[in-house]
């Protein structure tokens, strides 16, 4: 999966989810990025915002452009360079993730589906699983077009989740069954 490509679909709604999240963003907190589109604009946003934080990150990509920011301290998991892709996964990011415990995760996925976010690659999966288990604060950022069918490996329920933030194409019936879940739902315009 091309970020690029990725970053054309629903650009405005990723900048939209990405301002929200990192408007909830507290200064001095450690904040995990997780890789991907929409999570690399809720970086661009923190960057903007101005505020000093801790960030973790195993996405190239991210860990440049959190690191143009002189408030913000930047620590990169090693791992193996996903092929096409700004994205780190393997043994070494899941064994870092372990001794991590951050404040906030903000973590994208491809699919949610049926209460469970799933990925297209057991390696990418395998490193949100990690991600998800070294935060407190859980926050799941997808625009309304990933909800749709699962692909090939689920990631975690919903419900590891504390909040999810999307946009207002999202149907009722997603928003229904996500907050029947228990989870906060925050709904962006865009």
């Amino acid at each position: 999966p091309d970020r690029h490509a990725a970053a054309e679909l629903s650009p405005r709604e990723k900048q939209a989810i990405g301002q929200a999240a990192a408007q909830a963003l507290q200064p001095r907190q450690s904040v995990i990025f997780d890789s991907g589109s929409t999570v690399l604009e809720a970086a661009r946003a923190a960057v903007q915002r101005g505020i000093p934080l801790t960030a973790v990150t195993n996405d190239l990509a991210i860990a440049q452009l959190l690191g143009a920011s002189p408030l913000v301290q930047v620590h990169v998991l090693g791992g193996v360079l996903r092929a096409g892709s700004p994205t780190l996964t393997g043994d070494a990011l899941t064994e870092a993730a372990a001794r991590l415990h951050a404040d906030v995760l903000l973590c994208g996925a491809h699919s949610v589906a049926d209460g469970v976010l799933t990925e297209t690659s057991a390696e990418v999966a395998a490193a949100k699983r990690a991600l998800i288990h070294a935060a407190s604060v859980r926050r799941l950022l997808v625009d309304s077009s990933k909800f749709r069918p699962r692909t090939f490996m689920q990631v975690a329920p919903v419900t590891d989740f504390h909040e999810l933030i999307t946009d207002d194409g999202a149907t009722a019936d997603d928003l229904e069954r996500l907050r029947a879940a228990g989870l906060r739902v925050t709904v962006v315009r865009a």
